[in-house]
């Protein structure tokens, strides 16, 4: 069976050079590179509606995939503290290694798709009402108070 060709990566390996504190040295470093621009590109696909991705890529999503696979790059451990005199070391409370979006990079996403957490959904009113009238559904308003109830109609079975 054979697998389909992954996606480019959202940034480029010369994006990521130019960030503060990524160094690549090593045979491998560019694939290593590569590879953790590649999962980040996914992690923000997987975020995103594709359209916002065909043409021009947004630059603040090229600054997050370049901040995902730098974490990755410059910390591939997952280290977050080492002491020279004694030696000891400590890994991050969870434990992150590979390349993972925080919590910030999930907020800008969400602007960036123009997700607030809250949706739409079509409802069944529309239609002539029956001789009971509507119903309504009581709905809080931003400061808390009940707004004006929305109509609603339970659909026909």
């Amino acid at each position: 069976m054979t697998q389909a060709a992954e996606p480019a990566p959202l940034a480029t390996l010369e994006q990521l050079k130019a960030r503060p504190g990524v160094i690549l040295t090593g045979p491998d470093a560019d694939a290593r590179a590569l590879t953790a621009l590649v999962d980040a590109s996914n992690l923000v696909r997987a975020e995103l509606p594709p359209a916002l991705l065909i043409g021009p890529v947004p630059p603040a999503v090229v600054t997050i995939v370049c901040q995902a696979a730098g974490r990755e790059v410059r910390n591939p451990e997952g280290y977050q503290s080492e002491t020279a005199g004694q030696y000891t070391y400590r890994y991050g409370d969870d434990a992150a290694t590979g390349v993972y979006l925080t919590k910030h990079d999930h907020k800008v996403l969400r602007r960036l798709a123009r997700r607030s957490g809250l949706r739409s959904t079509r409802t069944p009113y529309g239609a002539e009402p029956d001789s009971t009238g509507p119903r309504t559904v009581p709905v809080q308003g931003p400061d808390g108070q009940l707004a004006e109830p929305f109509p609603w109609e339970e659909p026909p079975e």
